[in-house]
């Protein structure tokens, strides 16, 4: 064999093994690149959202993808080989839908069942007085824009003192019904309730004793003395 066959083979030799091994490293890279559909269920797994839009780069080592979950809608890119988080850019704000106030109710009593005794709401938070059949009464808090329960607290004998009905209320109360003079009134409980006791002086020199539900200004009973 001649010197220019030997170089033609010799060239083509290794123009061979250059693609052979090209072929062999391609290949290779592909075999480790994961598919688009194990990289959405770890992404989605990973940020507990919804993978709407998903495509692999022109060099195969990264996807782009949009994802939605609660929190807004984010462009992320993910390594082809790990699914490992390259980037991630939050693209728009979910703008949570608040509760009203009859949901925020239904949701306090869900936590707390019984009878609302007072409500009342301030900025995003919705707060409830609930008195259970037991007569233990609750303070329940509940965040209308999150849609949680913030609190569900007993109230103390001492906190209860602070009742939306006053004992000059419950007096006047008291009055009205009987049309005599409130004398004193003192804040009880009876059967798990608070309620005002007022004692009022008739005419002829007769008494009365009113109970009043401290909470919604209700008249339970009128006991009149001799």
């Amino acid at each position: 064999m001649n010197k220019p066959i030997k170089a033609v083979s010799f060239a083509a030799a290794a123009v061979l093994a250059v693609t052979i091994c090209t072929f062999l490293i391609i290949r290779q890279t592909h075999e480790d690149v994961l598919s688009k559909e194990a990289v959405i269920k770890k992404v989605e797994a990973s940020y507990e959202g919804k993978v709407t839009k998903s495509t692999q780069s022109k060099d195969k080592k990264t996807y782009e993808m949009t994802l939605e979950n609660p929190k807004g809608t984010y462009f992320l890119k993910a390594d082809a080989t790990s699914a490992d988080i390259l980037s991630m850019n939050r693209v728009k704000a979910m703008n949570p839908s608040v509760m009203t106030e009859k949901e925020a109710e239904h949701l306090a009593l869900k936590r707390v069942p019984g009878t609302v005794k007072k409500r009342t709401h301030k900025n995003r938070v919705a707060t409830y007085i609930i008195q259970k059949e037991d007569g233990k009464t609750y303070e329940v808090k509940v965040d209308m824009q999150t849609k949680t329960v913030l609190s569900a607290d007993q109230i103390s004998n001492k906190d209860q003192q602070k009742t939306p009905i006053t004992k000059k209320e419950a007096k006047t109360i008291a009055e009205r019904e009987t049309g005599g003079t409130a004398d004193d009134a003192d804040l009880e409980e009876s059967e798990g309730t608070l309620i005002f006791e007022v004692d009022v002086d008739l005419p002829d020199d007769k008494e009365a004793t009113v109970k009043i539900n401290a909470y919604t200004g209700k008249v339970a009973n009128i006991v009149y003395e001799d």
